[in-house]
């Protein structure tokens, strides 16, 4: 079995804390979105979304482990990490901005965002570990539909 390098471990704690930055904020009983705004079709209740980040990054941390097991330049180790740490980054900027803040605008504006830095990612899992591509292509989805979450809570209020 290969080991996993310093950046993979990196990653994953990394994963692990935003996850549980998310948690907080979503259990956190300040929540007001649900009862200010018209929530469009198919958004998420609070313990869906905590389902949801959970699968996700849980799956991302598979993903990490394979792409972390290839023999890498430190160059492109770094680089990957990097653009993954901004990612849950912004992913948690963007939970933060509409459950807290409230600000619809801004939710697009970094749903939008995040959205073109997954697909960078996305495509150097792939370059570098076909199977951690296809682990991150629900991340990427999920982007996708948060940027329809997103636009259709800003049109409905």
């Amino acid at each position: 079995m290969k080991k996993i390098n310093s950046f993979g471990i990196f990653n994953i704690i990394g994963l692990v804390f935003g996850y549980f930055a998310i948690f907080r904020i979503l259990n956190s009983n300040t929540i007001e979105l649900y009862e200010k705004f018209t929530l469009p079709a198919g958004f998420p209740t609070r313990n869906g979304l905590f389902v949801i980040f959970g699968f996700l990054f849980v799956l991302w941390a598979f993903g990490c482990f394979f792409v972390y097991s290839v023999n890498l330049s430190l160059r492109r180790m770094r680089n990957i990490f990097l653009n993954s740490l901004i990612l849950i980054i912004g992913i948690f900027i963007w939970v933060y901005i509409l459950f807290i803040a409230m600000n619809l605008q801004g939710a697009l504006a970094v749903s939008i965002a995040i959205l073109l830095l997954s697909i960078v990612i996305l495509f150097m899992y792939l370059v570098t570990h076909r199977y951690g591509g296809y682990l991150f292509t629900p991340v990427v989805i999920w982007m996708l539909y948060q940027i329809y979450l997103s636009a259709a809570l800003l049109i409905n209020n």
